[in-house]
């Protein structure tokens, strides 16, 4: 049986399809793990799951689906959260933020999350740690000084997540005097979009490993 892989706004399916032969679905949603253990699929991938649309999937259901012999990964966005929160259970997880939320560099849940059109999946506001990531590869590239990234990530983690639109940034960097910086940052991580979308190079790494997990 081929893997499942829960996939939304952190990366197009067009482009998952290329990477991985599997069955894509829309972000997990509590309840969707158990219909998959009872037909007896092994091998699962989540990537994005919802947040407030729904109920989100539980420690419990990814604990009991670990306990049937179920192979678990989580990356970039809920799938990096719940590996983090059930590494002890067996969970396993990949990519940056993975790491940085199981060294406790990062700790909030928003940090992840953002808007997206239901039925396409595509992003409507940016996820915080994508600027995280952009902005400390400004700073590697000498775009931005250390203590512009730093400001301008503070900018950003005062907004709400559902509010995080290039616009809405803008206007709020705008409001902290640093609406140049702001908009310098959003323009890198348009033109580079393959090293600053954190998110999707980290959900290409997950399809990159359940590849390797399906090989005998």
């Amino acid at each position: 049986m081929k893997p499942v892989v829960f996939l939304g706004p952190s990366l197009e399916k067009e482009t998952a399809e290329t990477v991985l032969d599997a069955i894509f679905r829309p972000p997990i949603r509590r309840g969707d793990l158990p219909k998959l253990v009872d037909e007896g699929v092994s091998l699962v991938g989540i990537i994005d799951g919802v947040f407030d649309q729904a109920l989100s999937v539980s420690v419990f259901e990814i604990r009991a689906a670990l306990k049937r012999g179920v192979i678990i990964w989580g990356a970039a966005s809920m799938g990096a959260l719940r590996a983090v929160e059930c590494g002890s259970f067996g969970m396993r997880g990949v990519g940056w933020v993975f790491e940085q939320f199981a060294l406790g560099q990062l700790t909030a849940d928003d940090e992840v999350a953002l808007l997206f059109e239901p039925l396409t999946g595509r992003p409507i506001s940016i996820p915080l740690v994508n600027l995280r990531w952009a902005a400390s590869v400004c700073v590697e590239n000498r775009v931005l000084t250390s203590t512009e990234a730093c400001h301008l990530i503070a900018v950003a983690k005062s907004v709400p997540f559902r509010c995080r639109t290039e616009e809405y940034l803008s206007g709020a960097a705008q409001l902290a005097d640093s609406g140049d910086l702001m908009r310098k940052l959003l323009q890198f991580m348009g033109e580079n979009r393959n090293t600053t979308d954190r998110k999707r190079m980290d959900a290409r790494m997950l399809l990159k490993q359940l590849a390797e997990e399906r090989i005998p």
